[in-house]
């Protein structure tokens, strides 16, 4: 401490003290918040409660649906998918996460070691065991010609992780402004392009009429009750820290047969890891047959990792026991955080093969930290 102000050590210390307090006494609460319903196409909005330490939503859907005539075929991305853009607004006006509801799903699912939601399959070596599917109103697409309903969660954290970690928590006891949740639904079930809708083809419509609502999603929200709110008590650094996803950004501008497309991460930010989704004329490539080479680079001349497809997808599923669908490209740098502040520029070079006709890009997300009231530069992309 020098003239009477807290070193930065300090302060550290004393959040660690006051995150420990707070894990170690707050009560774990869990608020059921009002059923938001809303159209294909339409944006729902989700009105947060004001109640403790925040660390995460959990979000249900259901969509009923018909099929008629013809089986619908599954897109890669579906269903989580009909969540075309997923935003969290703190009481600041604050966006912590701004992405799309698929690469939000896969990120948690990498990061968590498993795929969310869903169950791995189960070999019996021949014989008959119990499958331990059983519900079947957590993770559900149907294809048969019939009724059925779409089922799908996404979990959206504030805190990275709400048993040991608090940074990015969100202080919610106050009386000033609001906090709320969007998301904004796909066009329609049916869509050539995966990457906007869960079928890609097939007779499937929303059983529901426009206006009865056609989308159910039923929000919970996560919270810590602390037992002391003196300013002592509460860990204010973790408070005053933005941790969320950045996605849903497509670059679709100099991809050609061959070429070298560059993407910037996101600058003055804490990036945990970075998924890419690449889409080659309206598909994607099993097996990462349309790219050559995938390397991260630093100031423009240091190669941090030089990685092909194949050796980017052992290695998630390695990390997770299950496989990514084609074209995405996951990226952990959880162990030792990429701190783009130490450069001039990160990026990511992809080195391409054939580029197909239709719709082509990369759509990008990141897993950011950084203080709040540090603008956000964007993310931007060059060729």
């Amino acid at each position: 401490m020098a003239n009477g102000q807290p070193s930065a050590q300090d302060l550290y210390q004393r959040n660690m003290m006051a995150r420990m307090n707070l894990l170690q006494t707050g009560i774990s609460m869990v608020k059921k918040l009002p059923l938001v319903q809303g159209d294909l196409g339409s944006q729902l909005r989700i009105s947060c409660e004001r109640t403790g330490i925040v660390t995460g939503f959990m979000l249900h859907f259901e969509i009923p649906v018909t099929i008629a005539t013809t089986p619908g075929v599954v897109s890669p991305c579906g269903p989580h998918n009909i969540a075309q853009m997923v935003t969290y607004q703190d009481f600041g006006g604050v966006q912590h996460t701004r992405t799309n509801g698929f690469q939000l799903w896969s990120a948690i699912s990498m990061k968590n070691g498993d795929a969310f939601g869903a169950i791995p399959a189960q070999n019996g070596g021949g014989g008959t065991v119990q499958a331990y599917n059983n519900v079947t109103n957590i993770l559900n697409q149907p294809t048969a010609v019939g009724t059925g309903s779409i089922f799908f969660s996404l979990y959206l954290p504030l805190a990275y992780n709400p048993d040991s970690d608090l940074t990015g928590a969100v202080m919610a006891q106050t009386s000033v402004g609001e906090h709320f949740i969007t998301v904004q639904l796909a066009n329609a079930l049916v869509n050539a392009d995966p990457w906007l809708a869960p079928y890609i083809s097939g007779g499937v419509t929303p059983t529901n009429a426009v206006g009865a609502g056609q989308v159910k999603c039923q929000a919970f929200q996560y919270y810590i009750q602390p037992q002391n709110t003196m300013g002592a008590e509460l860990p204010f650094i973790d408070l005053g820290t933005i941790y969320g996803f950045e996605g849903g950004v497509a670059n679709t501008a100099n991809i050609a047969s061959n070429a070298q497309v560059y993407v910037n991460y996101p600058n003055n930010r804490t990036v945990y890891s970075a998924l890419f989704n690449y889409e080659n004329g309206g598909a994607f490539t099993a097996n990462g047959g349309d790219v050559n080479l995938i390397t991260l680079l630093a100031n423009g001349n240091t190669n941090l990792r030089e990685v092909t497809p194949r050796l980017l997808n052992e290695t998630s599923r390695n990390m997770a026991n299950f496989d990514l669908p084609g074209g995405a490209y996951y990226f952990s740098s959880r162990r030792q955080p990429i701190t783009t502040q130490l450069y001039a520029n990160v990026q990511a070079r992809f080195d391409l093969g054939t580029v197909n006709a239709g719709a082509t890009q990369i759509v990008q997300q990141y897993e950011i930290q950084y203080a709040n009231g540090v603008p956000l530069p964007g993310v931007v992309v060059t060729a």
